[in-house]
């Protein structure tokens, strides 16, 4: 398992580097979309405005929470989900959500779980066939930032961490500095060293920021047999994040 775990980790931190290319499907790559595909997504800016009203009954209730309080912003048809850019113009998001039609590297649902303005940014979750990611849209021209997961940003909105923690992908923790545009994405390639947090052991699933410069994880491991009192702090700030004992 340790073994299988390294990796991925190591695969998904050679893909990590900072790239402005559309090519490849590694987490923290950033790229303006410009021929209708990244990443598997359908994605195609628009010159014209968004949004038109809802169309037709929405199929996700979280979603349309959001949809409801950014209305002229952002919007859904079907299976189109439509974001406001700068400059009268509008990102079309479009899902390929039939597993009969759809290749399974192509097979996507997009669901718009956030609007953040302080950094003008759309944060929609991306469900893949098996497992799924994250895009950090920019409401500027659409630049999109692809991050392992959905983001939990700090209390103060500078940074946020995205996390998968499963036996099927491994884990994959990045650190994102919010200030930077676009966002800046560090992979944490180490694991805690503390009493209890064995070889084997996986980070449990769910941040929680205790502060601005602390982030701890909850929840159950999904290793069995990790011990669920071990100690899992990292601490975020000046220099390289580290775990703290």
């Amino acid at each position: 398992m340790f073994t299988a775990r390294l990796i991925v980790t190591t695969f998904a931190l050679l893909l990590a580097a900072p790239s402005f290319a559309q090519e490849g499907n590694g987490m923290g790559q950033t790229a303006i979309p410009s021929k209708g595909l990244l990443w598997g997504s359908k994605m195609t800016l628009e010159t014209q405005p968004c949004c038109a009203a809802p169309n037709g009954k929405l199929p996700d209730k979280a979603e349309a929470a959001v949809l409801s309080k950014l209305a002229g912003q952002a919007s859904r048809d079907d299976t189109i989900l439509r974001l406001k850019l700068d400059g009268g113009r509008s990102l079309k998001v479009t899902d390929c959500a039939d597993e009969t039609a759809c290749e399974a590297d192509r097979f996507r649902k997009h669901r718009l779980l956030a609007w953040w303005p302080e950094q003008h940014l759309y944060v929609v979750n991306v469900a893949l066939y098996e497992g799924g990611s994250a895009y950090l849209i920019s409401e500027k021209d659409g630049r999109t930032t692809q991050v392992a997961a959905p983001p939990v940003p700090s209390p103060s909105g500078h940074y946020a961490v995205a996390l998968q923690s499963d036996l099927m992908n491994g884990v994959l923790l990045q650190v994102i500095d919010l200030t930077a545009t676009p966002p800046k994405v560090t992979e944490v390639s180490d694991m805690p060293t503390c009493k209890g947090f064995g070889k084997d052991s996986f980070l449990r699933p769910k941040p929680v920021w205790v502060d601005d410069n602390h982030v701890r994880f909850d929840g159950k491991s999904p290793q069995p047999g990790d011990d669920p009192n071990n100690k899992e702090l990292l601490q975020i700030g000046a220099g390289a994040p580290k775990w703290e004992c």
